[in-house]
């Protein structure tokens, strides 16, 4: 087994078995999850294709299977799958149990959304470093607007619960193993060149951005599912 997948199932192993727990039920959700994974999964992926093919960022073939999607491991593929699963699974749980519900300033989202925006613009030839700050913006700029109390949920599983498992399985994917030889290697040119240990900052912003798309996805299908259910209770009665 790749080390890369085996980073992947150590991941994905305690949500999964304790989406099952009577306390937590997230099994119950678990449609709806999967469709919210198929359908986020598929711009990042596409995303990966191609800056795979740019060389913005690339595989080393003996950390993982050597089974390809195009030009992706079977691996990568799995890590848009299995990641945003954990995430929402620790967002759930969170707005379960009304744990965590973080404040929020929206006129500091704002001035972040500005920042952010200015360094990609700075950065504009590098393009991982353009291309999550303006993402990143855009999705703070959003949040600053919306009045739904569920953000204070994200922010929290993004902030203070998932940034510890996302330094290790990040980390360990970015050279904490081998730094020469890491199983994912980014192009330098391609990047502002600052890391968090060996994890270069653009991939905070990514992993903001893959978590938000999911939790958008996600909350969209469940409020979904509760005005069908709610309609149905309606004409039974």
């Amino acid at each position: 087994m790749s080390l890369y997948l085996k980073v992947l199932l150590f991941s994905f192993i305690i949500p999964f078995i304790a989406s099952f727990n009577s306390k937590i039920k997230f099994n119950n959700f678990f449609s709806l999850m999967f469709i919210t994974l198929l359908i986020s999964s598929f711009p990042f992926i596409l995303w990966d294709i191609y800056f795979t093919y740019l060389g913005v960022w690339g595989f080393n073939s003996e950390y993982h299977s050597g089974i390809l999607v195009i030009n992706l491991p079977l691996e990568e593929i799995l890590f848009f799958l299995i990641i945003p699963f954990c995430c929402l699974f620790t967002y759930f749980v969170l707005k379960k149990f009304d744990k965590f519900d973080m404040r929020y300033n929206h006129l500091v989202l704002r001035l972040f959304s500005l920042i952010l925006l200015v360094i990609g613009l700075i950065f504009y030839e590098r393009a991982y470093t353009l291309s999550v700050c303006l993402l990143s913006a855009l999705i703070m700029l959003n949040i600053s607007f919306s009045k739904s109390k569920l953000n204070g949920y994200f922010f929290s599983t993004y902030i203070l619960i998932s940034l510890i498992p996302f330094i290790i399985v990040n980390g360990i994917l970015t050279g904490y193993l081998d730094v020469n030889t890491p199983p994912v290697w980014y192009n330098n040119a391609e990047i502002i060149g600052l890391r968090f240990l060996t994890i270069p900052v653009e991939d905070f912003l990514y992993n903001f951005v893959l978590m938000y798309i999911n939790y958008m996805l996600f909350e969209f299908y469940c409020r979904r599912k509760q005005k069908d259910t709610t309609k149905q209770d309606i004409l039974n009665n």
